[in-house]
């Protein structure tokens, strides 16, 4: 254990004892004082926390003081430094702000969390952040005020005595846009950029110009918040604006929802902290069309990326995400040993939605950078969704479910129409996914993709036709029928259409191709 952590334990919750004078002195009983020292700080940096994550922990205490009844508003703000090795961040917000008591409180180490809000759960978060931000013994300043008036401001580095000084104005970095004025509270800190880029993945950390660095940011906030920036069923407007700012650009955050498609839902109730709680889980098909249109037109980088690291869930408390990508640390094996990531696993995504509780019930680990496992309350939810596993080759399994609906559709619109699947053609026995044919010579062929259709699928179901045709059949109509497709592939059926198609087995010639497009929603299978 830290010294931190010993010195919390001490003071908050377990007491040192008193220990009789004369049994103080006894060669066989010792004391022992607790002291905190600027080492401390550096240690707190030591964490592995990600920027972004330092990021979400301002935004929390942002969102926490949000006054009551009105949204929230918070800016982030990135501007450049005189070094390249380094730039400046802050978040502003324009809530209820702090009093020169509720700073000192905010500046301790393991203080008790004010209020009732579960987004300060710990006590011990911004001096995490600004610890972890500037790399323990770096650079920032808080200037913060409870109503119209002076800032209280004070300066980091940290030391065991921070001194507190009103001022008029906000001093900030040359450059730093807070998009409004007036804001009741603003933590600015000087990054490393090593830090800074670790909110790219790993692989991609090269970036330092801002505004790539802002585009990523973007993408952590809306999946984070998505809550809180999606529009609320009973106001139809958000519970918080989030903009992120560089120089003179300014970004409203989108609230980014897991892309999927073929979803199921589930409803299970729980027992956590003495009341039964309502769950909803939904989960399904990564959408890899909705995926790379996913943030203002553009691809997501980070998350839902259908791979190891990305796969698996997404649980949200109330309105905040807690966790992306959960699966071994979920799910089990028949053994009781976590389920291994493997890329069989890759298209399967899903969210697990959890009503807003009371802090304590299902805790987080500090500055909610995961789930606490040593909360028993959180087996109990896991135990019930071992009821649901991970689908394995969520691609195919989803194409197959795809296919079965498909069917029971064209079924259920012409009764007497023969509907077949997986109809075998060619020597190879290469499979057509659905055939609907009737007695009047209507004989359709369909190509269906649980996502983006690709060019290759549009000669695959060429194939198809012409497999047929040498086989004394004539279709009508082939149809690919996807969520949606890739660039120019309508401009690439009139052309397929107008190529010669083959004779029949006797040579006498086939109708010509007859090719089209077709989505999930058109034909309602969404």
């Amino acid at each position: 254990m830290d010294n931190m952590n010993v010195e919390t334990a001490a003071s908050a919750s377990f007491p040192l004892p008193k220990l009789p004078q004369d049994a103080a002195a006894s060669p066989e009983r010792h004391e022992i004082h607790i002291n905190i020292t600027r080492k401390a700080f550096d240690g707190l940096a030591r964490q592995g926390m990600l920027f972004q994550q330092g990021i979400h922990e301002g935004s929390d205490n942002a969102l926490a003081a949000a006054v009551p009844g009105e949204q929230a508003r918070i800016c982030i703000a990135l501007a450049p430094d005189d070094d390249k090795n380094y730039l400046h961040m802050a978040v502003a917000d324009w809530g209820r702000g702090m009093d020169l008591d509720a700073l000192q409180n905010a500046l301790q180490l393991g203080s008790l969390p004010t209020g009732s809000d579960r987004l300060n759960e710990h006590g011990y978060g911004l001096n995490n952040a600004l610890a972890c931000l500037t790399g323990g013994s770096g650079e920032w300043c808080i200037y913060t005020r409870s109503g119209p008036g002076k800032y209280y401001k004070v300066s980091g580095p940290f030391d065991l005595t921070m001194n507190v000084e009103l001022v008029d104005t906000l001093d900030l970095p040359k450059g730093m846009n807070l998009h409004w004025s007036e804001p009741s509270t603003v933590v600015c800190v000087r990054s490393p950029m090593a830090i800074a880029r670790t909110m790219q993945r790993q692989g991609n950390r090269r970036g330092t110009d801002l505004a790539s660095l802002s585009a990523w940011l973007v993408e952590h906030l809306g999946v984070a918040y998505r809550g809180y920036l999606e529009l609320d069923s009973r106001t139809l407007e958000p519970s918080a604006k989030i903009v992120v700012t560089v120089g003179g650009s300014t970004v409203l955050v989108p609230p980014i929802h897991v892309p999927m498609m073929l979803t199921r839902t589930e409803h299970f109730q729980v027992e956590l902290g003495g009341q039964v709680v309502p769950l909803t889980y939904v989960y399904g098909v990564l959408d890899r069309l909705q995926r790379d249109r996913l943030i203002q037109g553009g691809k997501a980088r980070y998350y839902y990326q259908s791979s190891q690291p990305t796969q698996g869930i997404d649980i949200r408390l109330g309105k905040r995400v807690i966790a992306t990508a959960q699966l071994s640390e979920i799910w089990q094996r028949e053994d009781g040993k976590p389920l291994s990531r493997h890329n069989s696993y890759n298209d399967f995504v899903g969210e697990l939605l959890i009503p807003e509780l009371p802090r304590g019930v299902l805790a987080t680990l500090t500055n909610k950078t995961g789930i606490d496992r040593n909360d028993p309350d959180w087996d109990k939810v896991f135990e019930a969704l071992a009821a649901y596993p991970p689908v394995k080759n969520a691609q195919s399994a989803g194409e197959k479910e795809l296919r079965l609906r498909w069917m029971k559709m064209l079924k259920a619109t012409n009764p007497e129409d023969d509907v077949n699947g997986e109809v075998a053609v060619w020597p190879t026995a290469t499979r057509i996914d659905v055939v609907d044919r009737n007695k009047s010579g209507k004989c359709v062929l369909y190509e269906l993709k649980a996502g983006k259709g690709e060019p290759l699928d549009l000669y695959q179901l060429r194939m198809y036709w012409d497999g047929l045709v040498l086989s004394g059949v004539q279709p009508t109509r082939g149809v690919l029928l996807a969520a949606g497709f890739a660039e120019h592939m309508a401009a690439m059926v009139p052309l397929l259409n107008a190529l010669p198609a083959p004779l029949f087995p006797d040579g006498t010639p086939s109708a010509p191709y007859n090719f089209s497009l077709a989505t999930h929603a058109e034909k309602q299978l969404t």
